[in-house]
């Protein structure tokens, strides 16, 4: 019996000596007072690079409490709120969660002077690839899970009251699609993340069911692209019964019609709007028709319906990435050139240098001869490299080492009248290890990280928190930037529009432009620029007006970027005169190349109207520090274009990859962009400028030259078919030219065509493929 009880207490000792350490291990507070629950929105769908927003709900049965809810992922950065919660309360709130890579768990927790008292999860479902796709209102619209051409497409039903008060808040869809919408449920900021969202991108379809006038009367103005009527007579394949749409067509709309695939009818059944850098589509029938998605035509619809996916080949960046994020880490990497983080000048460097040398060499040299002390030259030598190193370093330091810099690079799209995105870089220098508060100048925006190094990257280390929701107007908390280092900041907003517009009246070989400028900045090197045609001002007052002619410059090549054909001529003189490209100068090349030289699209002919102004401004200033604050913004517009009589475009359309395996390789040439085809189908996307919607074509040619001979397919998609259509061409291909007959099938409503190409041949080298389309017409 003795034995027995003398195992049991050893195996007591046993199992104590196990867990003990882990009762004894410090673990956080947690305070039975408070409950938390969290609900990520859209059922927790999450893409790379985009924001969730995630409803957060806290009970505090216990005494009154000053909180800071942190919610995040963790491989993302840490967002939070300041909130009050007296006894008995139960406060709900929205906390934004920028999303980086493939999380599938987000944390939330609750702090009280730094302890954590409650905590919760939840499980997310990232999508790598393909379109996000959401479906809002009451009807069941059903959408293929797979295109023709392999592309994937995940779909989200959701409430019209899970629609943020804030735009960025539906930047993780491609599209969304409004059913049976009533107006009076709509919040008035609802509605404003709407066309936010559109402007910054986003593809709004609106569904033809018999509530299609509620759901437009509960849109902005600017997003209503028709007016619905009465009903039409039936199509039997598929079975639908339509309604006539009128478009809207006026200042604030250019409302085209939309060639659907195998749907044959004799008035339009989509008509689309362009709205910012986003569409809107008005549909006369209703998708969520059972019968729709057993007809042929039904993933065929749905791929022209829909945008084409913005991922970015891997490739291209480290692991996937949008096509917004990719450009956005190109122009934060341009932070790291601005002229508050110049070298000093070279000639203080070569005088320095050049007095080291002679300290160190002769005078040395002959004041210890004179000494008789060349032995000492293993002291003297030494010494005098100290000694010119704390001269250096002095030097440096005066140079605004000592300086803590704010920098920052915005760049303001101003695509329409109203409204323009502006999207902010915001760079704290440090000249120390320091640890750094921010807040906003005006309303507080939506902050997040963003890494410096360019698209790259594997993304922004997990630093400091992001405060959403402050009494004080905190937006960043605990920065911690090591000594004479660069982190960066960025923030997205809608603002009103600055007002530079344009417009270019093309006349043969005559090309003209009028430019105003309502910004109330003093613009500096207004660029207007069409195709390879451009005038340069040097300054534009506010509400100046000038006429200009726009001609070819004597340096400009085929394929000539953006940044070479606006300041090539500096830069050569530069070259020429042996000095630097002057900081200013290089930064701003370095900006247009990030927006139109370097990624997988290419800006063709698009019209655009261009403007700088530095100013001593901020939208963050530092907390308890002070800076150096240097501003250099750009006001980036779509000028309107006028084409007079019959015109031939080419180098016009505007490029994108929209398809390509891990098989294949985006090829660059300045304005043009190829691929290296191989057996895998790579597919490339042109779209017209946007003023040429609704061109009455007379001939398209499809353009094709590579670096040696090649054995391929090259196909064109027709729209109006929802099928490929190869080319007849020799077995080895270079350079041809091939005409497309009844070319306006080939061309939709959007000014979009489609060429895939695939290489047959798999024994044969590589070679990069590049296609102009040529196209001839006239504007109605």
């Amino acid at each position: 019996m003795q034995t027995k009880r003398a195992w049991r207490w050893l195996v007591m000792v046993m199992v104590l000596a196990v867990i003990g350490p882990v009762w004894l291990a410090p673990v956080a507070a947690q305070n039975a007072d408070v409950t938390l629950t969290v609900r990520p929105a859209f059922q927790g769908f999450a893409r790379a690079g985009t924001w969730l927003p995630v409803v957060i709900e806290v009970t505090n049965n216990g005494v009154d409490r000053t909180a800071e809810i942190v919610a995040g992922t963790p491989n993302g950065p840490f967002h939070s709120a300041i909130v009050d919660l007296p006894g008995g309360s139960r406060k709900g709130l929205t906390l934004y969660i920028h999303i980086q890579g493939a999380p599938r768990q987000l944390g939330v927790r609750v702090l009280v002077n730094g302890e954590e008292i409650a905590t919760a999860s939840a499980r997310l479902q990232p999508v790598s690839e393909g379109l996000l796709v959401g479906v809002v209102g009451e009807r069941d619209v059903r959408l293929p899970v797979l295109f023709t051409d392999g592309i994937k497409v995940t779909s989200v039903a959701f409430a019209l009251a899970d629609i943020p008060a804030e735009g960025l808040g539906l930047s993780p869809f491609d599209a969304l699609i409004l059913t049976d919408v009533a107006a009076a449920e709509l919040a008035p900021a609802q509605r404003s993340a709407l066309q936010a969202w559109v402007l910054r991108g986003g593809t709004l379809i609106v569904n033809g069911d018999a509530g299609i006038s509620r759901t437009l009367a509960s849109l902005p103005a600017e997003l209503v692209p028709v007016t619905p009527g009465n009903l039409l007579p039936s199509i039997s394949d598929p079975p639908l019964t339509p309604l006539a749409l009128t478009p809207r067509n006026d200042e604030q709309h250019h409302v085209y019609p939309l060639t659907l695939p195998m749907l044959d009818s004799p008035t339009p059944l989509a008509f689309g709007q362009r709205y910012g850098d986003g569409n809107v589509v008005a549909i006369a029938f209703d998708l969520a028709t059972p019968e729709l998605s057993n007809w042929p035509g039904w993933r065929e619809l749905w791929q022209t319906l829909l945008p084409s996916p913005a991922f970015i080949p891997s490739g291209m960046a480290l692991g996937a990435k949008l096509y917004g994020a990719f450009v956005e880490e190109n122009l934060a990497s341009a932070l790291t050139s601005l002229p508050a983080l110049d070298l000093p000048s070279m000639n203080l460097l070569a005088l320095l240098l050049g007095c080291y040398l002679i300290m160190v060499g002769p005078v040395t040299y002959l004041v210890l001869r004179r000494f008789d002390r060349l032995a000492l030259g293993w002291v003297v030598v030494p010494a005098m490299t100290v000694i010119f190193a704390a001269i250096a370093y002095g030097a440096g330091f005066n140079l605004r080492g000592g300086d803590v810099i704010v920098s920052q690079i915005s760049l303001i799209d101003a695509a329409e009248p109203g409204l323009a995105r502006e999207r902010d870089f915001i760079g704290i220098f440090s000249p120390d290890r320091s640890t750094y508060r921010l807040r906003a100048v005006g309303e507080a925006p939506l902050v997040r990280p963003i890494t410096v190094q360019g698209p790259w990257s594997p993304g922004p280390t997990v630093n400091g928190r992001y405060v959403q929701i402050a009494p004080d107007g905190r937006v960043v908390e605990g920065l911690n930037v090591a000594q004479w280092s660069l982190q960066s900041v960025m923030l997205d907003q809608i603002v009103p529009s600055p007002g530079l517009q344009a417009q270019i009246t093309v006349n043969g070989d005559q090309v003209q432009g009028e430019v105003i400028n309502r910004s109330g900045q003093t613009l500096a090197d207004v660029v207007v620029v069409y195709n390879d045609y451009l005038a340069l001002i040097e300054t534009l007052a506010p509400d100046e007006q000038r006429t200009v002619q726009l001609e070819r410059p004597k340096h400009t090549f085929e394929g000539i970027m953006l940044g070479y054909l606006i300041y090539g001529p500096k830069f050569e003189e530069s070259g020429r005169m042996g000095q630097p490209i002057p900081p200013e100068l290089q930064l701003r090349g370095r900006i247009l190349d990030a927006l139109y030289g370097y990624g997988t699209g290419t800006r063709g002919a698009q019209p655009l109207v261009l403007g700088w102004y530095s100013d001593q401004r901020a939208q963050l200033e530092l907390v308890d520090r002070r800076a150096t604050i240097q501003r250099l913004a750009l006001v980036r517009g779509i000028a309107q274009l006028q084409i007079v009589g019959e015109f031939t475009l080419r180098s016009g359309f505007a490029a994108t990859i929209e398809q390509m395996s891990n098989m294949n390789s985006p090829c660059y040439a300045g304005n043009q962009i190829g691929v290296m085809p191989d057996m895998q189908p790579a597919v490339i996307r042109f779209t017209l400028p946007r003023s040429l919607q609704g061109l009455q074509v007379n001939s398209l040619q499809v353009a094709v030259r590579s670096d040696v001979f090649w054995n391929g397919r090259i196909e064109v998609y027709d729209w109006s078919q929802g099928q490929w259509e190869a080319l007849s061409i020799d077995p080895m291909i270079q350079n041809l030219s091939a005409g497309l007959e009844q070319p306006a099938r080939f061309l939709n409503g959007n000014g979009v065509m489609r060429v895939r190409l695939q290489r047959l041949d798999q024994g044969q080298s590589f070679s990069c493929v590049y296609v102009d389309p040529v196209i001839q017409g006239r504007m109605p």
